[in-house]
């Protein structure tokens, strides 16, 4: 296989480059499909449904831990269908959440019912179609940190998305999830065109790391497994209380500019934010061939220092790049320590990507509600900001502690 992703591991070279694009396509769709479409669109749906801003977190956060886990279910029960069709069942899936967005009436009784279920749906979506880090981590198996990074750096262009389509089609909920859904109808037809031998050999390269997977102890059942993905649930979480609450924050205590209303100032600010991750993911992407994924993790984490002027001080020229500087702490920390943990668990890509799919989504889920708690009074959003912020402090903390374990299990393989 190239580095491009043209070829597989196996002896005859097979194209790979649509899946490539299809996988890449599917990680800026969903990087605009979580956190970054809650914030964007909270505000207008919790007057929309009549939802206060703690309940509205509220039923984000337990409804999409709720899909997290049914999607580890499934991938441990209907795994032996491969990667690939995994990755399938889950963007269809998200398809169908846009679908039913689109179709919800405000006005009903079951609109509640109905906003649920689609974020349910939509959650267990994005854990099944998450499976993209280990079909990627194939595709660069040469360079998978350098993969995994351009996998994400080409999410968080979607990130960017959700804020500028709402300052262009608006902030109601029907409007983005007639876009959406075309796009996702668009993605859920293209995967489906794969070609077979390509599908074949990547099928192949999974069933032999399964093989080897069989011969060690199973991972579900070492601390160590659970001690790394947990990190994934502080690196999104943290990501996550901000891109929710920062809308809000903005829009209470600071003042528009460019005679735009609070609201769309506040995007502005956000989608300020989300370049941060951008820059920083495409920054790391070019780093990776010289930095190692502790070097990139560390040059993060320096970054969100920036929180504290961005929150307490009120110009615009100090507290605008500044959340940009503090977008750069949640870019590359994710897909570096992942591609630092498949070097370990080589063999168990798959169930790697799913649980660090479900701690993900228990991080974002969870991280959105406790700054939905923090944040319901409106006094306190700039705390709610400060505090989703400090899960990268606890996850500076975690990696310092597993370093040594980490390092020696990775010698050891």
């Amino acid at each position: 296989m190239t580095v491009s992703g043209k070829q597989t591991d196996l002896d005859k070279p097979v194209s790979t480059r649509w899946i490539t694009i299809t996988v890449l396509a599917v990680a800026l769709a969903s990087g605009a499909g979580g956190a970054p479409l809650v914030g964007a669109l909270r505000q207008s749906v919790q007057e929309q449904f009549g939802l206060s801003f703690w309940s509205a977190g509220a039923g984000v956060g337990i409804i999409g831990l709720a899909g997290g886990i049914l999607g580890l279910i499934l991938t441990r029960c209907i795994g032996g269908v491969g990667r690939g069709w995994l990755f399938r069942i889950g963007i269809v899936l998200s398809f169908l959440a846009f679908l039913l967005y689109y179709f919800i009436d405000a006005h009903s009784r079951y609109a509640v019912l109905a906003l649920a279920g689609g974020w349910l749906i939509m959650s267990l979506g994005r854990n099944l179609s998450g499976i993209s880090n280990a079909i990627f981590a194939d595709l660069w198996h040469r360079a998978p940190q350098a993969g995994l990074i351009l996998l994400h750096a080409t999410n968080s262009i979607g990130k960017v998305v959700a804020p500028l389509l709402a300052l262009i089609v608006g902030v109601s909920l029907t409007s983005n999830a007639a876009v959406y859904g075309i796009i996702w109808l668009i993605l859920a037809l293209s995967v489906f065109t794969w070609p077979r031998k390509a599908l074949e050999h990547l099928h192949e390269v999974e069933r032999l790391q399964y093989i080897e997977s069989r011969k060690t102890r199973s991972v579900l059942r070492t601390p160590l497994f659970w001690m790394v993905s947990i990190q994934f649930a502080l690196i999104a979480g943290s990501e996550a209380g901000v891109t929710s609450t920062l809308p809000a924050f903005i829009e209470q205590h600071r003042e528009p500019l460019l005679g735009l209303s609070a609201r769309d100032w506040s995007q502005v600010v956000l989608v300020t934010m989300l370049l941060g991750i951008v820059a920083g993911r495409f920054a790391a992407f070019r780093l990776s061939q010289r930095i190692s994924e502790r070097g990139i993790i560390k040059i993060c984490l320096a970054c969100m220092a920036a929180v504290i002027p961005a929150v307490w001080l009120r110009w615009f020229i100090i507290y605008l790049p500044c959340f940009f500087i503090l977008g750069i702490t949640f870019s590359a920390t994710w897909p570096a320590f992942f591609a630092l943990a498949s070097r370990f668990y080589s063999n168990d890509k798959t169930i790697l990507s799913v649980a660090a799919g479900v701690c993900t989504l228990g991080g974002v889920n969870g991280f959105i509600l406790l700054s939905s708690f923090v944040g319901n009074n409106p006094d306190n959003l700039p705390w709610a900001v400060i505090i989703s912020v400090a899960g990268m402090a606890i996850f500076a903390i975690c990696l310092l502690l597993l370093h040594t374990r980490i390092r020696g299990a990775i010698n050891h393989t």
